[in-house]
């Protein structure tokens, strides 16, 4: 039972509620925590591990870039889904065994990064050295700007080589579903 009493001096609204309509509420709060708890703890996970180095666990929904053993063309897709020692595919719904990767690719944000900054730093520095005619009082030199400019621009393109981080699958390395299943 719940008694409202409003107090007119105060106008404050207590609420008494009953201990076992409490109790009830309690226990019911307390299985729909345990039903969808379970269910957070049952996962899968891609696991690649080299021995020495940080692990890297991808999950459902993650984008992977990878290369066959068979065939050395560049794939870029998600994953789907985990067997016992599959991946299921997105885009293709195809499974695929541990044992047919030869290499993951990760993208090197870090390197993206100064590509993109130094680039722009030198097509700065090259632009500068474009319009050297058209300034009518300049404080730099023609060639240095474009020595510079040349010099950033090649910078970024040593940058943009180190863009990808490979995970080569070999002996010193391995690739394994990880289940995660609470029980």
């Amino acid at each position: 039972m719940i008694c409202i009493k409003v107090f007119p001096e105060n106008t404050v609204l207590f609420l008494n509620i009953n201990k076992i309509l409490m109790q009830r509420i309690l226990s019911v709060l307390l299985f729909l925590f345990l039903v969808n708890i379970s269910g957070a703890f049952a996962q899968k996970f891609l696991v690649l591990d080299k021995y020495g180095k940080k692990r890297i666990k991808l999950s459902v929904g993650d984008e992977i870039y990878f290369k066959q053993k068979e065939n050395k063309s560049l794939y870029h897709d998600y994953i789907r889904g985990f067997g016992d020692s599959t991946i299921t595919i997105a885009s293709r719904d195809i499974e695929m065994q541990m044992d047919e990767f030869d290499a993951f690719y990760f993208k090197n944000h870090a390197a993206i990064y100064a590509s993109t900054g130094t680039a722009f730093i030198g097509g700065g520095f090259l632009f500068a050295s474009l319009v050297h005619p058209l300034v009518s009082n300049p404080f730099y030199n023609q060639q240095e700007s474009l020595v510079i400019g040349a010099t950033f621009i090649g910078t970024s393109l040593i940058f943009k080589a180190l863009k990808w981080k490979k995970f080569k699958v070999n002996k010193n390395a391995r690739v394994r579903v990880l289940d995660t299943t609470f029980r």
